[in-house]
């Protein structure tokens, strides 16, 4: 299977994704900046240079031009409208932040179909509380077969230093996810 991970693949969410979708044994391609090239091949994933590489030329490459199997859409907006085409004939999009106004003819003309991921709703309502742990449950197997880590910066804050840990978002300095130490 293979699948392509849009917008932020070393961000917080997208790096995770990668992750997920090696352990489940996908043949992984990741858009993002050639910066964070390194980083997505460490992962195991194939790095896409989106700022040089239109859709049409990396589905060409890496898909022979039939599209990936399922793609995970983490910016939303143009990167969304952009996963719909690069996605395969009965393909799957899958997007966390699915908002905007989308063309789904794409889509269409593929039969393919899409879903957002809404997880605060069972949260909030505890509506499909049991499937949810269900995947979480997944999830910590793959965390404690190491397949999935987060990665951290390697500094720590103090809850008095969170305004330190706070300007570090700001002036994106922080390198992965920030940990502020509270006692």
């Amino acid at each position: 299977m293979k699948v392509s991970e849009f917008g932020k693949a070393a961000g917080g969410v997208g790096h995770v994704a990668i992750q997920i979708a090696v352990a489940l044994g996908a043949e992984v391609f990741s858009a993002d900046s050639p910066a964070k090239a390194d980083f997505i091949s460490g992962l195991g994933a194939t790095p896409i240079d989106y700022k040089t590489r239109t859709v049409e030329d990396y589905v060409a490459e890496h898909t022979a031009g039939a599209g990936f199997d399922v793609v995970y859409d983490t910016v939303g907006g143009a990167t969304l409208d952009r996963s719909f085409n690069a996605i395969r004939r009965f393909g799957h999009v899958v997007s966390c932040l699915g908002w905007g106004t989308h063309a789904l003819a794409p889509l269409s003309f593929r039969a393919a179909t899409y879903s957002g991921v809404f997880t605060l709703l069972p949260m909030l309502s505890g509506e499909g509380r049991a499937h949810h742990g269900e995947i979480l449950r997944e999830a910590t197997t793959l965390v404690e077969a190491g397949q999935v880590m987060p990665q951290l910066d390697p500094r720590r804050f103090s809850l008095d230093q969170t305004h330190l840990a706070h300007q570090a978002i700001k002036d994106r300095s922080a390198k992965g996810k920030l940990v502020i130490e509270i006692g």
